[in-house]
């Protein structure tokens, strides 16, 4: 099938340059451990390549509109393992939407199991890297040979020709670490590997060009200054951290040195093999850094509070630069600006995320947009999707059930832009998503014991002469959700002190999700309602929810598995059990590979009998048949998940349908 280019209007938009500013000059002093660094930032590189952006694009009719001129390619995507691609082609200032599956369809793939273009599954999909001059590049991890080692590999697939070109590939027990396409080259960050006592055997980098005259990725040789940090590193049992995406390559090219983990704590290595301890970072997993600084969010786990911070490298002072409302998330960065963003709730379930921009030359900090949540979606707004270029900021939009890409102009974020649709939440075909939301908190301090969020589905009136009576019922299931039982408060803290709650909130705190996640018709009469839940009251992890009503359409009533099945509840235990047995041997015990506490079939058979139930409510229905689930350890353990077990109408009730 040929795939079609969809061609998209975009206005005023131009690539992220972040170029080399050769600001870091570092040698050896007399003393150990020390890095000097040049106090001229006003040698920054001083290419123009805008020389073209004063085009008039205001106007934004229906006609396509030339673009600024723009230096480099790029991706947008939801996740990199999105369907749907926009890759820009500055040769034709023009943004192009590219489907996975369709792509999948046009390569002439010679093995789909180690190109994984495209799966109905998103954890068999290739990772997308990124985008540069007609090449979309992708990394994945091959599944473990006879061996045990897994092969990491990296391969480039052409826009135009619909060719895969191989980079690069490893086998053994090492993994990449970063991947980034970089002024023309494409590097490869990975880790060695680990010897039989599971110690690293250190970081390296390689990086490829591709060569015109034979069509293929060539490697290509890299600044001496870097590989003697690489080395200095390994020599030293430093482990290079990342910054955000940008490859080592990158953050060398614009700061002349790498961070890195050492003697748990973060030091900074130069071309010369020098290191700077940065004291007071050791927890600033995700940081950015130019030629002077340090730019990370330092969180106190305790309240829940971050805050934006820089540190001076030629100084050694510490500076909060976020405003009163905090920061939680680093964004990205353009030369010496920063972005990170903020959460903040007006009730609890319905928040903004506020956006901000660190200047570091000018050393202020400018507000930029927020963005308020939206029952029945489950995107980050504003932050999902965030991908800079010089002149916007793209993030994934959502609403009233459409999803889209913003572009926001950095500059002047209150300008108009178009929105450029990704796709329609099928839920909001049958109507909206209201909530209920309540804190409860401490009578005597005030402390946020307990938040309690639930959705539920406002059904439109076109799809049952029944709606009311429906959405009454939906209603009230979700006002039961936000009904604590009155002796069960004592357990949210209120027979601990104010003082235990105001030096440790988070201790104290628990959240209560519900939220709706589907509908859908089945069997031409009926109308599930699917939801999910997260309880967290602490610890490593919460437990997560999930549930579904069922709805007769000609009748408005709720209906349960037992309105349909006629068997004994000992019939029902039995049927779910030999099917549960079943799927235990679908699965290959000598590759690890089993969800299941059991150790053999029948275990897991009789395990099965203690679990099921007709009364329940762990199932869900389909078309062709109902899933019986078991929530986390029942039946495995926590990070096994739900197990689903698949019995068709036929098995469970005699007939080919409901």
């Amino acid at each position: 099938m040929k795939r079609k280019i969809v061609r998209l209007m975009l206005v005023g938009l131009t690539a992220a340059a972040l170029t080399g500013c050769g600001l870091f000059s570092g040698h050896h002093s007399d003393g150990d451990d020390v890095i000097e660094v040049s106090d001229d930032e006003d040698n920054e590189d001083s290419d123009d390549d805008d020389a073209d952006d004063d085009k008039d694009d205001d106007d934004t009719s229906g006609e396509e509109q030339e673009t600024a001129s723009a230096d480099g390619s790029y991706t947008l995507a939801r996740t990199p393992q999105s369907d749907s691609i926009m890759y820009y082609d500055p040769s034709e200032d023009k943004l192009y939407q590219i489907d996975r599956k369709e792509l999948a369809g046009e390569v002439s793939n010679p093995d789909p199991e180690i190109y994984r273009i495209y799966d109905e599954e998103e954890y068999y999909k290739s990772t997308l890297i990124g985008a540069g001059d007609g090449f979309l590049f992708f990394r994945d991890n091959v599944s473990p040979d006879s061996n045990g080692d897994s092969t990491s590999i990296v391969y480039a697939i052409g826009v135009e020709d619909k060719k895969i070109y191989d980079i690069w590939k490893n086998t053994g027990n090492g993994y990449l670490s970063g991947c980034e396409y970089y002024n023309g080259t494409l590097y490869i960050d990975y880790i060695i590997g680990y010897d039989e006592n599971y110690k690293s055997l250190g970081d390296n980098v390689v990086g490829f060009r591709y060569d015109k005259k034979s069509d293929s990725f060539e490697e290509a040789d890299l600044d001496e200054g870097l590989m003697t940090i690489i080395n200095t590193a390994n020599d030293k049992d430093a482990h290079i951290r990342r910054s955000g995406n940008f490859s080592d390559a990158h953050v060398y090219d614009e700061c002349g040195y790498l961070p890195a983990y050492m003697d748990g704590g973060l030091v900074l290595i130069n071309s010369s093999g020098t290191t700077l301890k940065v004291p007071g970072f050791e927890d600033a997993y995700d940081a950015y850094y130019d030629p002077f600084r340090i730019f990370t969010v330092l969180m106190n786990y305790e309240t829940g509070v971050g805050k934006a911070c820089v540190y001076d490298i030629r100084s050694g002072e510490v500076t909060e630069v976020s405003d009163e409302r905090g920061a939680n998330t680093l964004l990205g960065k353009n030369g010496f600006k920063y972005y990170y963003s903020v959460s903040d709730s007006e009730e609890y379930g319905i928040g903004h995320n506020y956006i901000y921009e660190y200047d570091a030359e000018t050393g202020k900090t400018r507000f930029l947009y927020d963005v308020k949540s939206e029952p029945g979606s489950s995107i980050a707004p504003g932050v999902e999707g965030f991908t800079l270029t010089d002149t916007y900021i793209y993030y994934v939009g959502f609403e009233k059930g459409n999803i889209f890409w913003m572009p926001v102009m950095i500059e002047d974020p209150s300008s108009p832009c178009c929105k450029y649709e990704l796709g329609y939440e099928t839920l909001f075909d049958y109507g909206t998503i209201d909530y209920i939301s309540t804190t409860i908190n401490c009578p005597d301090c005030g402390t946020d014991l307990l938040d309690i969020y639930s959705e539920y589905l406002i059904l439109d009136d076109s799809i049952s002469e029944h709606t009311d009576q429906i959405n009454e019922y939906l209603y009230q299931k979700a006002t039961d959700f936000q009904d604590y039982e009155s002796e069960g408060l004592d357990d949210l803290g209120y027979g601990s002190s104010c003082e235990d709650h105001k030096d440790h909130p988070a201790w104290y705190r628990i959240t209560d999700d519900y939220y709706v996640s589907s509908v859908n018709e089945i069997c031409g009469h009926y109308l599930t309602v699917d939801m999910t839940g997260y309880w967290y009251g602490g610890g490593a992890h919460g437990y997560p929810y999930r549930g579904q009503f069922l709805f007769d359409l000609d009748t408005g009533e709720a209906k349960t598995l037992s309105d349909f099945y006629t068997g004994t509840e000992d019939d029902f235990k039995r049927l779910i059990a030999e099917k549960t047995k079943e799927d235990f041997l679908s699965y290959d015990m000598d590759d690890y590979g089993s969800p299941y506490f059991a150790a053999d079939a029948d275990s897991a058979y009789e395990q099965a009998l203690g679990y099921i139930s007709l009364d329940s409510g762990n199932y869900e229905f389909t078309d062709d048949g109902i899933y019986y689930y078991y929530p986390p350890y029942d039946m495995g353990p926590y990070a096994s998940g739900f197990i689903d077990i698949f019995v068709s109408y036929d098995e469970l009730l005699g007939t080919n349908s409901l």
